[in-house]
């Protein structure tokens, strides 16, 4: 994959960030997250079926594929709880 300008990795970041935070809200449903994106997965948008053009349309979805609960973890390390 070819090198990522600073404003995409800044994207995929925020994604990051944004799936750790759903996922570690009681009440979320996390297998419809996944569900969502795996179907966009398979069912890749026009031009993005093939090669580098995949490999980098289906980078984000499978952000949105993971547990994140380590991360989400590592984020509320420094928190104090009463």
């Amino acid at each position: 994959m070819e090198m990522l300008s600073a404003f995409e990795k800044g994207v995929l970041m925020a994604l990051v960030s944004i799936t750790a935070t759903l996922r570690s809200t009681p009440g979320f449903d996390g297998d419809a997250l996944t569900k969502a994106a795996q179907h966009f997965i398979n069912e890749p948008a026009h031009g993005c079926a093939e090669g580098a053009s995949f490999e980098a349309y289906e980078w984000p979805l499978c952000v949105l594929t993971k547990d994140l609960s380590q991360l989400q973890n590592m984020l509320n390390a420094d928190k104090v709880t009463n």
